[in-house]
């Protein structure tokens, strides 16, 4: 009995263990009140396989101090892997937001998703990972670009 309830608690450890978000950076202050915390120079998120590195990030908490949103801006590099899709990229900013699982990201975008072979530039692009919606937009100096593999026509 004393060996499965060890085997609970360290099986509970890692499910817990998986919830866990990691930062870090060369400075960090927090205002309370507001429910912010920034992390500067060369700030770093991971979760899991997910990580973001950036000059700056912000997180913004509600009243139960749980993450709502995450900013990460300056020449932010990305490698994520959500629904099974490995993407990789960069941009000049990217805001999370985990509970509706939306991605945004403004700035020179080049977005690679490894698991279809696609790579996208642009300006902007939305991911709604719960709906699977995308919107990208390009302007007039840089109009969208996406490219993507086809099945051979034979």
């Amino acid at each position: 009995m004393k060996k499965l309830f060890i085997f609970y608690i360290l099986f509970l450890g890692l499910q817990l263990h998986a919830d866990f978000v990691d930062i870090n950076a060369d400075h960090f202050y927090a205002n309370d009140i507001q429910k912010v915390a920034f992390f500067e120079g060369n700030a770093r998120i991971k979760q899991d396989a997910n990580e973001f590195n950036a000059s700056k990030v912000k997180v913004l908490f509600d009243e139960q101090k749980k993450a709502i949103q995450y900013e990460a801006e300056g020449l932010v590099r990305f490698n994520l892997v959500e629904h099974k899709i490995h993407y990789q990229g960069k941009a000049n900013k990217v805001v999370y937001t985990p509970l509706g699982s939306l991605y945004l990201f403004y700035g020179d975008v080049v977005l690679q998703d490894f698991t279809n072979n696609r790579k996208i530039v642009a300006q902007t692009i939305s991911l709604d990972l719960k709906t699977g919606l995308a919107d990208i937009k390009g302007d007039s100096k840089q109009p969208v670009h996406f490219r993507f593999e086809i099945e051979d026509r034979k």
